[in-house]
């Protein structure tokens, strides 16, 4: 009975070990290129890593059903503004110069965005862009998430610019509208705290 309980209680054990392992290694798998992408746009990785979390939860390929695609849940639209704004001809040349090396054929969106490196230099991008954007707002980071999310305009027509400074960051976080786009906030928000945190314990 003894042998069966202690044979019982390895396996357990070897059981946990390996699902922490696996675990470890599918949330840590791309931290040195969310802290190249994130230092290139003067980001905390700690932020990108929790938008990459709650975005795709670490899958490159990941699609959602309003066609965003990668690690950072890209749309065609935002790929398009990206692309203006590194002013590249194409989308062949603009990939080249994130992943660093040449290749013989025109990738299409979903190619470029599936690629770890490619997903997060936009994401990273469009993230700047919107925490630019609001800089001057009390709560600039609940914000641009909301943004990032559901779009600028949608911002707008839930708290307008003028009454913004005026109310409290959850007071703006209770009038997003969109209930995915508000638990949006709230949970990338918190987890980024927590990525702090034990980045704090660790230094």
């Amino acid at each position: 009975m003894r042998k069966k309980l202690l044979l019982f209680l390895t396996v357990v054990i070897v059981l946990a070990l390996g699902a922490f392992g696996t675990w470890y290694y599918w949330t840590h798998r791309y931290d040195k290129l969310i802290a190249a992408a994130a230092q290139k746009y003067s980001l905390d990785p700690a932020l990108v890593k929790a938008i990459v979390y709650e975005e795709s939860f670490f899958r490159s390929q990941a699609q959602s059903t309003q066609n965003a695609i990668g690690l950072m849940q890209i749309t065609p639209v935002v790929l398009q503004e990206w692309l203006e704004a590194k002013r590249t001809r194409t989308l062949r040349e603009a990939f080249e110069s994130v992943v660093g090396k040449a290749i013989d054929y025109e990738p299409n969106a979903e190619e470029a965005l599936s690629n770890p490196a490619v997903s997060l230099d936009v994401g990273c991008w469009y993230l700047q862009t919107l925490l630019n954007r609001y800089r001057n707002e009390p709560y600039p980071l609940a914000v641009a998430l909301a943004a990032y999310n559901a779009g600028p305009s949608n911002v707008e027509r839930w708290v307008p610019n003028g009454e913004r400074p005026s109310i409290s960051r959850d007071e703006f976080i209770a009038r997003i509208e969109f209930p995915a786009t508000r638990n949006y906030v709230q949970k990338i928000i918190e987890r980024y705290d927590y990525y702090r945190r034990d980045r704090d314990l660790k230094e």
